[in-house]
């Protein structure tokens, strides 16, 4: 446009010393004026209705000056000529100042200039100011254009700092561009910060941009972290939630079970006690998770191993299974004064005995697989003799050591022998019967009487 209107005052020019020239020859030839003189004041007039016309358009826009004037913005001639000048378009300008002023703030003409040759975005910051200045936040223009800037979305800082605002937090502009900056989502960490506020356990922002930048779930390990100290649990701090959550456990789980004691059964333990009997049971044992300790400590597996090992070592010391039956509530008690929940990540609360039950009698076993072996060594023993004598006997006959006679004597000899064995063998029989009998008898009189 600019250049056609220049064409058109350069041919405005050119038309006007043509005419000049054809009105001296005019004036020689025929000495008239008049002709010359009416194409001087026509090419005057486009001339003045021309540039007019590129005026108005261009370096003084009257629209746009008229529709500020009825905002109440005064953006004088000079300030136009200045736009025009440096090559700013004036509607961005205008437009900003009315919308600004309808908000009830008051822009310069020279500021928005400055930051549109900035290549700031006008619209955007002047939008975040009106937010921020509804909201009744104090942030300058200025600030917004340097967050703009430094690549900031101005919009969702300045709801961050609303937030901040509502929730009475004390911090500033620099504190917030700075956590901004730090790649951590400003919203969700502002958020945060409020929660834990309003609970009643502050938080630093440091700590929760450190949270969310490593990969955590911010919104879980706060919620977390205030139900552990709504629960009055001792001895540990965000940091170690925030852990928790890093290293992969669930983290509101592992709060409740520091809150809720869980109630675990463990496998069956077998013990022998000194009096040769073998007792059987099964513990519940009573845990609370240590917060402190989660990470890279002995879990429950580790501790229930624990203690069935203390509850056989404790059966094997008992000087008998009555003694056990009698006070199995002792053994457990015992069991757990060793503290074999130390440096773990579970607290032992109490060991209650759930099930006992009486095996075999390990002591008379024993005896009987030991008598066992002694009869089929003394078996092996008769044999070797058997044999010997038979060797021997054969040795005599060759030798003439040895008669016919005597040998059938020695024969009848031994079938008397085998013969008394076999009765003394009959009564031991019949006396082992008879003992037995009466143990079973002792042992139930027994019974009865620790029932």
């Amino acid at each position: 446009m600019k250049k056609h209107i220049h064409t058109i005052l350069f041919f405005a020019i050119g038309l006007f010393l043509t005419s000049c020239g054809q009105s001296s020859m005019e004036t020689v030839d025929s000495g008239g004026i008049q002709t010359g003189t009416a194409i001087i004041i026509v090419i005057v007039i486009f001339v003045l209705v021309a540039g007019s016309f590129f005026f108005f358009k261009n370096v003084f826009p009257v629209g746009l000056w008229f529709k500020s004037v009825t905002a109440g913005v005064r953006i004088g001639v000079r300030s136009f000529l200045n736009m025009y000048f440096q090559k700013i378009p004036p509607e961005p300008i205008v437009n900003n100042m009315i919308r600004a002023r309808k908000a009830g703030i008051r822009l310069k003409v020279k500021e928005l200039e400055n930051y549109w040759l900035a290549n700031v975005d006008l619209d955007v910051i002047v939008d975040a100011l009106i937010k921020a200045y509804n909201a009744g936040v104090e942030v300058s223009l200025n600030e917004l254009a340097n967050a703009y800037l430094a690549k900031i979305d101005v919009d969702k800082f300045v709801e961050a700092m609303i937030l901040v605002h509502n929730a009475e937090i004390n911090t500033n502009f620099e504190e917030l561009k700075t956590l901004y900056l730090t790649g951590a989502d400003i919203i969700d960490v502002v958020k945060g910060k409020i929660e834990c506020k309003n609970a009643g356990f502050p938080v630093d922002f440091n700590d929760l941009a450190e949270h969310y930048l490593a990969g955590g779930n911010l919104d879980k390990t706060v919620q977390a972290y205030i139900a552990a100290k709504k629960a009055n649990l001792k001895d540990f701090e965000f940091s170690d939630i925030s852990d928790i959550d890093l290293a992969g456990y669930d983290v509101m789980d592992m709060v409740q079970k520091a809150i809720i004691p869980r109630v675990v059964e463990g496998d069956r333990v077998r013990g022998v006690a000194r009096d040769g009997v073998e007792l059987s049971m099964k513990v519940k044992v009573t845990l609370r998770a240590k917060l402190k300790y989660i990470i890279g400590s002995p879990e429950e597996k580790t501790i229930l191993a624990r203690i069935n090992e203390g509850l056989a070592t404790e059966i094997g010391l008992s000087d008998s299974h009555y003694h056990v039956l009698e006070n199995p509530y002792e053994l457990a008690d015992r069991v757990e004064q060793k503290r074999l929940d130390k440096d773990s990540a579970f607290e032992v609360l109490s060991i209650d005995v759930s099930d006992i039950t009486i095996g075999k009698d390990v002591h008379a076993e024993l005896k009987t697989e030991r008598a066992k072996a002694d009869a089929e060594k003394h078996k092996a023993d008769l044999i070797k003799a058997d044999e010997k004598l038979k060797k021997a006997m054969a040795a005599a006959f060759l030798d003439g050591n040895l008669t016919p006679e005597e040998y059938e004597r020695l024969i009848n000899l031994q079938a008397d022998t085998r013969m008394r064995l076999s009765l003394s063998k009959n009564q031991n029989i019949e006396l082992d019967g008879e003992n037995e009998e009466n143990n079973e008898e002792n042992n139930h009189d027994k019974n009865n009487n620790h029932e």
